[in-house]
This record gives C-alpha cells, structure tokens and sequence, in this order.
C-alpha cells in the first residue's frame, strides 16, 4: 500500500552574473505516492559528537529519471539515496535505499 507523499531532489547548480558556481541547491520535483519502511537507527561517534544514522527503504512506481545522486523528502527530512534496487516482485516499482545522518 502506497500511503505516504514524498518529494525527490534533484541537485541543481548555478552561476552567479559572474559564472562563478553558488553553492549546491536541491530542487524538489512534485510529491509522489510511496512506501516508507524504516529499517534501522545506529549512533556513532563523530567528531567527539554522537550521530544518528537513519535507514530506510522507500518503495515507489518505476520512474526512469531517479538515480543515486538524487535525495528523497519525506516528513521534512532529507534522505540520501543511496540505491535504486528493482523490486523483485512487481515489476512496476522500485525501491529506494535510502539514509540520513542527525
């Protein structure tokens, strides 16, 4: 059951009016119908600080245009995607393998 909207970004670089590079941008793409399953949270130290690692997997319809270099939103957090892995059950959708760091 699809039952949460999420956002992908897709990373956008600019130019200033001198052509200089400003700094990295994500440019949401509209909400889409997905599957969130949260798969396991690990602390570690970093730093001297601890740090929250966040993983999930995020199931959506097939979609040519996502890839690794993208992120997902969901619930106002921004997740790195990590994978896009074929569902080996239905054909029609993806899954996104995902991880966020606190």
């Amino acid at each position: 059951m699809m039952n949460d909207r999420i956002a992908l970004l897709r990373r956008t670089t600019a130019r200033d009016g001198a052509g200089q590079r400003l700094p990295e941008a994500w440019t949401p793409l509209p909400e889409i119908w997905a599957n969130v399953k949260f798969q396991s949270g690990a602390e570690a130290m970093r730093a001297d600080a601890d740090v929250s690692i966040v993983k999930c997997s995020i199931r959506i319809r097939v979609r040519s245009d996502v890839d690794a270099t993208m992120k997902a939103r969901y619930k106002r957090i921004d997740y790195d995607i990590k994978a896009v892995l074929p569902d080996s059950k239905d054909r029609d959708f993806v899954f996104l393998v995902c991880e966020a760091t606190k």
